[in-house]
């Protein structure tokens, strides 16, 4: 019986087998993918272990070990760097790029500054696309579902140029009624259409050099690009008052929000979101005798805009009338790989560019000026920076063999960070229906004018370790790494900064092949100590990153793969995590009579002393089972068939550090289905899945104001959908 197929990455910037590499590492094809109706980012998370995924606002909020970011406008770099192609995306808001066509995905787990390098303190998320063929062929694919889910995708592939030049092109299209309905006007509300497209050559001049051209092309509007969230604790009354200048009489009735459901909410108009990206990867590779070279340039031209009732009611309380952002980047990484008989190298250059500009309208019509104005009405905020980044960085990679069994493991970065931000933030009322800007209230209204802040931060990130194979079919390493994230300007205050978050962090690992490779067991446990780690805060009108500290994550994961028989998979991934706050010290903006409750002593007594308490998103387990049956019918049409079920379990997650109920959510279970046929000749398929077969009903994120109001998006209901699918070759 054959065993389970060996699967190839480049996670180290060059192809090896998941059990050679020495580092905690999930991949999954993107057959694989399509079967289980991956169909965007959050969908991973039942599938890879230490992975925790949220959506909000339209952007993808990832934490891997408890490490990412929670910040939902994109208006912040994400702490887990995600890479189409070798190509880094630099704002969590970009959508589902490339995934109707993609190789595979890989998901390296813990710190990975040396190769990686800034804004990979929790790990790393590689899609990888696929090349166009040499030989002819084409795929429809139509695809029905619930909330009246409806697609199309079609791909044509092949050579141009016979052995010299080769084409792929993409084109999609879907759409989506949505199921979190608006009660006030009786429709959903987060229903999305979407289209795109890829186009990728791959040029094959001589023997020993290829050349990569894709570019992708994605556009979605609909209120699903919007926040989805809904309210889990409506407005106080009285903290209104407080933060929001609003008078008694004009505050939320029992009547204009609705509680304890993710699937309904009430709104006073219905939100609407536009998300554009196109991206561009150009990758070249000349493979010489005892050299590899190889260049990745990418560009990216991202906007997103939406415009929503904020907060999450009836009433007329708070609006965003216009978010956006733009963000334009480039990148250029050079490496030179090579090996001899006992060491193996890569070294590299490494260059980042992004221009930035959010821009956040706010309109509060109910609220007074505070006395700052009298007889003024209303108050609007506009809040706005211009942003630039500039980033460099060398680094090296090294194998060293001692022994044929023994290898050392070493490696280095030295990267630069160059930021600066001009903000503009401006606060107005209205009297008589003449705005009137008001003046600056230091710690609630922070006004500016063109404020320039400039950031520059230096890191040298190492990494050592070692590799022994036990037997030719076990491994164990170890390594010592550090880790950087960039620090910043919050561009919802004026001159307010971060810090840098920082990261060191050991790991021990075993990964293992028994009986023929019919069963592999990977296991990792690790201890990562966090220095200024970045975590958001909201205060009265504005969040904002602040930095923690101190933090420690430290946890195991383990993931096993058993061909019991030959029709028969079984997947089992674990992942267990004590990730707290080692040294914290924070205000609750939703309570502010709870502020000097156990005051911090290292603060001056400022806010909660919130150390001990777990980090936000961070489950101390999570657990993925699954179990495959494949088999043949001897029908003359249909005969091939595959079957699978899934089980995923977290444990409670915590969303904010304060302890309240709504804080966090309880521990849930999903359950997965999925059924796939195909004809004798393979070129039809079909394929059926229902997600979330119990109609589990769970939170993936909350966040408060200073109204007291605390709101979050729920996770998607029960889903069902059918996917037929034809070649031609």
């Amino acid at each position: 019986m054959a065993g389970i197929e060996e699967v190839v990455v480049t996670a180290q910037k060059r192809q090896s087998s998941v059990q050679d590499a020495p580092m905690s590492i999930s991949a999954i094809g993107g057959e694989d993918m399509a079967f289980r109706a991956v169909n965007n980012v959050t969908d991973l998370q039942s599938q890879i272990p230490g992975l925790n995924v949220s959506e909000s606002g339209g952007a993808s909020l990832i934490s891997i070990r408890g490490v990412g970011t929670n910040v939902d406008t994109g208006a912040t770099e994400p702490g887990v760097a995600v890479h189409i192609d070798g190509v880094y995306q630099p704002r969590p808001t970009t959508g589902p790029l490339g995934l109707s066509d993609l190789d595979r995905v890989e998901v390296l787990r813990g710190p990975q500054g040396t190769l990686y390098g800034r804004n990979s303190t929790g790990g790393v998320i590689n899609f990888l696309l696929k090349r166009p063929t040499d030989t002819y062929e084409s795929t429809l694919k139509l695809s029905v579902g619930s909330f009246e889910q409806r697609g199309a995708v079609g791909i044509v592939s092949g050579p141009l140029i016979q052995g010299t030049l080769d084409g792929r092109l993409v084109g999609e299209w879907d759409a989506d009624g949505g199921f979190v309905k608006d009660e006030t006007s009786g429709k959903e509300s987060n229903g999305h259409h979407g289209y795109g497209g890829r186009a990728a050559l791959a040029w094959m001049p001589a023997e020993d050099l290829t050349v990569d051209l894709s570019v992708l092309y994605r556009y979605d509007d609909g209120g699903g690009v919007t926040p989805r969230d809904v309210i889990r604790v409506p407005p106080q009354p009285n903290q209104e008052l407080l933060g929001y200048f609003i008078p008694p009489g004009f505050t939320t009735r029992p009547d204009q929000s609705i509680t304890g459901s993710t699937t309904k909410r009430k709104l006073n108009f219905l939100p609407y979101g536009e998300r554009e990206t196109t991206n561009g990867a150009l990758t070249a590779t000349w493979n010489l005798d005892a050299l590899s070279l190889k260049s990745i340039t990418g560009v990216q031209d991202h906007h997103f805009e939406n415009v929503y009732d904020a907060d999450f009611t009836s009433d007329d309380l708070t609006n965003f009338y216009g978010y956006r952002n733009r963000s334009k980047s480039f990148s250029e990484e050079l490496t030179a790989s090579g090996s001899s008989d006992s060491l193996q190298w890569l070294v590299g250059a490494f260059y980042f560019h992004e221009k930035f500009s959010p821009f956040l309208p706010v309109t509060i019509p109910k609220a007074v000026a505070g006395g700052l104005v009298p007889g003024s009405a209303g108050l609007m905020l506009e809040l706005g920076s211009d942003e630039t980044t500039r980033s460099v960085a060398a680094f090296t990679d090294l194998t060293y063999s001692l022994s044929e069994s023994f290898r050392l493991i070493g490696g280095a970065r030295i990267l630069r960070d160059e930021k600066t931000a001009d903000t503009t933030n401006q606060y107005f009322t209205s009297v008589a229906g003449i705005p009137i800007q008001l003046p600056n209230v230091p710690g609630v209204l922070t006004s500016c004018d063109d404020l320039h802040t400039s950031l520059t931060g230096k890191k040298f990130t190492p990494k050592l370790g070692a590799q022994y194979d036990i037997t030719s079919s076990m491994m164990t390493y170890a390594q010592y790494t550090l880790g950087f994230k960039s620090g910043g300007s919050n561009f919802s205050s004026c001159g307010n900064t971060y810090e840098p978050e920082e990261v060191k962090s050991v790991e021990v690992g075993l990964k293992s092949r028994w009986f023929n490779r019919r069963l592999i067991a990977n296991v990792s446990v690790f201890d990562s100590r966090y220095t200024n780690f970045q975590t958001l805060k909201i205060n009265n009108l504005s969040a904002s990153i602040v930095n923690a500290p101190k933090a420690r994550v430290r946890g195991g994961d383990l993931e096993l793969t058993a061909l019991v028989a030959e029709p028969v998979l079984l997947t089992a991934a674990v992942s267990v995590l004590d990730a707290y706050y080692q040294k914290f010290c924070d205000t609750d903006s939703s309570k502010p009579a709870a502020q000097r409750v156990n005051d911090c002593p290292y603060e001056g007594g400022t806010g909660q002393d919130l150390k001990g308490v777990e980090l936000s998103r961070a489950p101390d387990y999570t657990v993925n089972l699954g179990a495959e049956y494949s088999f043949e019918t001897p029908a003359d049409w249909v005969n091939r068939w595959r079957l699978r079920g899934e089980w995923f379990k977290s444990a409670p997650v915590v969303f904010r550090p304060f302890g309240g109920p709504e804080d966090g959510q309880k521990s849930y279970s999903l359950v997965n289905a999925y059924l796939s046929t195909n004809d004798v000749s393979g070129n039809l398929g079909l394929r059926l899945f229902v997600k979330n077969i119990m109609n589990t009903e769970y939170y993936l994120y909350s966040a408060a104001d200073a109204a007291g109001r605390v709101y979050g998006p729920g996770g998607e209901p029960r889903r069902f959908g059918l996917e037929m699918t034809y070649h031609w070759f």
